[in-house]
């Protein structure tokens, strides 16, 4: 098959169309620039992907969107914050500052509520499994002080009644249902006392737990996590980050 020969004019404009083609500058990506310090070590996560360890070899580029930032470190409280990313021309600097954790906030918190120093400590099922028995335990407490308090206003109404009975059958029938009305208040004291005695031991089984656990959590250390991340985003969809090789080295200890 024979092809057709350019003609000059042609074969000049097919070659100023390529030479622009090539020559074209590429689309800009809009993306934004996040630079992340904080302590040495510190794991860093965008949206629950590990994105590396403190210091990151450098600032990360970023589609626009919305990030929740995660920073953990052993023995220190994680520190966690929600961002957004307005455009290819925002720019920030974040720097996150990890507390180490207190033995004494630890223990002595769960006296303004049961569980609340093993939730400080990150142990958040057991946290809330010890407010809520001391939430049961207070709330069956007052009900059945209240019952109490009823229960005995009867009863000295039903004595009242018997003392002033004249009639032997009305007697034997008053001093019956007062007995009835007493043995009430019995039940609910006792009551009572079940949810106080609940409540209390809530709150000391807790301390007890934040004292014996705490050196676990303070010099323990999490899983290591997988280098190279993806981190799904809202608005540019998934950004690969990859940081610096790093190593790792923890201890974890338990009670």
């Amino acid at each position: 098959m024979r092809l057709p020969r350019l003609s000059a004019p042609s074969f000049t404009l097919a070659a100023a169309i390529m030479a622009a083609t090539v020559l074209a500058p590429a689309p800009q990506v809009s993306a934004a620039t996040l630079h992340l310090a904080g302590p040495a070590g510190a794991t860093m996560s965008l949206n629950g992907s590990f994105i590396g360890f403190l210091p990151l070899p450098e600032p990360l580029t970023l589609p626009p969107g919305h990030y929740d930032l995660s920073c953990e470190m052993p023995g220190r409280i994680p520190h966690r914050e929600s961002l957004d990313l307005a455009g290819n021309d925002d720019w920030r600097h974040i720097t996150v500052r990890l507390l180490p954790y207190s033995k004494r906030t630890a223990v002595l918190s769960n006296v303004a509520m049961a569980g609340l120093g093993p939730r400080y400590l990150g142990h958040g099922t057991r946290g809330w499994a010890y407010s809520a028995v001391e939430a049961g335990g207070v709330l069956v407490a007052l009900g059945s002080e209240i019952n109490r308090g009823n229960a005995q206003k009867e009863y000295l109404l039903a004595m009242d009644a018997y003392n002033h009975a004249l009639d032997a059958r009305d007697i034997a029938t008053l001093r019956a249902a007062a007995d009835a009305k007493y043995q009430d208040t019995k039940n609910a004291a006792n009551m009572r006392d079940l949810g106080l005695t609940a409540a209390i031991g809530a709150i000391i089984v807790s301390m007890i737990d934040a004292w014996l656990s705490f050196d676990g959590v303070a010099a323990g250390a999490g899983e290591l996590p997988a280098t190279g991340a993806q981190v799904s985003t809202a608005a540019g969809g998934p950004a690969s980050l990859s940081g610096a090789p790093s190593f790792h080295s923890a201890v974890r200890l338990s009670f």
